[in-house]
């Protein structure tokens, strides 16, 4: 089973007012001077980074479910994809310009506490994440980076773009937002090409006042462990609900998988490993069940499951698909108390020293693709601005119903990507 998991997120910021200083190359921010640390000094400093990267983890994955349960409000019976981990980056990015109460609605809602961890050792946390996620292995690859598209005639402040840049690794272009046409292919080109053409129109519009767009983006490919024979797949029914069944081809395979029968949530979790150190857990709830599984999905529901895997045999059918979906995650976390960066009351002049932007859209488009050799799926967050055995007869385990994903990094231990699969042929 391959997969191919692409994600972009979108941000455009539209500008209050449209008097700019000149504009200085901002392609390239300084370099350290002292690229040769002590070796023991910079030890140090990768184990703190990684202490701090453990300190998100859990916010990240209390983020996720949540967001998941307010996509899932208004998605009635279609498929849920989307990758918390590229919305959560893009926001805490925009936290390095972002001040006041803007910063503060930015911080309570990704789920941190500023009272528990320091500024720093949030933006520090990402560091090591993006870091980590941004060398693949040659066996897996996952890579999440940012973007910022800025017009040639808005200055923003040295220390945002060299945050930005150590932080987040985010790359900065010049960029001529009076020619819209241009800057759309020159958006959708980088994207295109970051995400292996599986998210070729990021971005589709552009309002006339955008004065910068910050990307984040996340790539996905990865091949099963345990590949599916193509030879055994075949065609069967999944019934997406009581009144409806589709026929596609499911993918067989008879060997040991890491499972657990959660009787109180009548569901079975199937871990799938891919090679290269990254794992997909798999969650059938009984029929009629889905719901209460959902309701269910907290950070200690997912330990619970994690920790409870045992190694068993059993005949696995899983479906193959492929599926994209699009989100205003404007609209969904205004719901959830973002709001200030999204009106006139906006505070970002850590980006430009003036109280002159305003985040006019954030988009996050994602595609899955599940076949016999592995996976492929990928994100991008866009925002613009204006100024997630027995040795008897095996079981069979067939996910002929609707069924969740969760991907993640074994290595980083967060949530990349979640998933509802309600009609795999949709």
């Amino acid at each position: 089973m391959k997969s191919i998991i692409n994600f972009l997120l979108l941000i455009s910021l539209q500008v209050c007012c449209h008097q700019f200083p000149e504009y200085p190359d901002h392609d390239h921010v300084p370099k350290d001077k002292n690229p040769h640390k002590h070796h023991e000094l910079r030890l140090a400093e990768e184990g703190q980074k990684f202490l701090n990267y453990h300190k998100i983890v859990s916010n990240n994955s209390e983020f996720a479910f949540r967001l998941y349960h307010e996509i899932a409000s208004d998605a009635g019976a279609k498929n849920i994809f989307f990758s918390p981990l590229s919305i959560s980056a893009a926001f805490a990015l925009l936290t390095l310009g972002a001040i006041s109460e803007t910063k503060n609605q930015i911080h309570k809602t990704l789920g941190f506490n500023l009272s528990d961890i320091e500024e720093r050792k949030i933006h520090e946390g990402f560091q090591h994440l993006i870091n980590g996620l941004s060398h693949p292995n040659s066996k897996a690859q996952l890579n999440i980076g940012n973007v910022l598209f800025i017009e040639k005639s808005l200055k923003l402040l040295a220390k945002f773009l060299e945050d930005a840049k150590m932080f987040y690794e985010a790359e900065g272009f010049s960029t001529n937002f009076s020619v819209p046409r241009l800057v759309k292919k020159q958006i959708n080109d980088y994207v295109g090409n970051k995400t292996h053409g599986k998210i070729p129109h990021a971005i589709e519009h552009l309002d006339p006042d955008t004065v910068m767009v910050l990307v984040n983006y996340i790539f996905f490919k990865a091949s099963w462990e345990k590949p599916f024979d193509a030879h055994l797949t075949r065609k069967k029914d999944f019934f997406v609900d009581a009144n409806t069944t589709v026929e596609i081809d499911f993918m067989r395979r008879t060997d040991n998988y890491n499972i657990f029968r959660d009787q109180n949530l009548s569901c079975w979790v199937v871990e799938i490993p891919y090679k290269g150190n990254v794992t997909a857990l798999f969650i059938l709830p009984d029929e009629g069940k889905l719901e209460r599984v959902e309701a269910a999905l907290v950070t200690e529901t997912l330990y619970k499951w994690t920790t409870s895997l045992t190694n068993k045999n059993i005949n696995l059918d899983f479906p193959k698909f492929t599926i994209s979906t699009s989100y205003n995650i404007k609209d969904l976390l205004q719901r959830m108390g973002v709001t200030a960066i999204f009106n006139n009351t906006s505070d970002l002049s850590g980006i430009t020293g003036e109280r002159n932007l305003k985040v006019s859209k954030a988009i996050h488009k994602t595609m899955l693709n599940v076949c016999e050799s592995g996976t492929e799926a990928a994100a991008v967050t866009v925002i613009q601005f204006m100024l997630r055995s027995a040795r008897t007869k095996p079981p069979v385990i067939t996910f002929n119903r609707p069924f969740l994903v969760v991907i993640r990094p074994e290595s980083m231990d967060n949530i990349a990507f979640l998933a509802r699969i309600m009609n795999p042929a949709e």
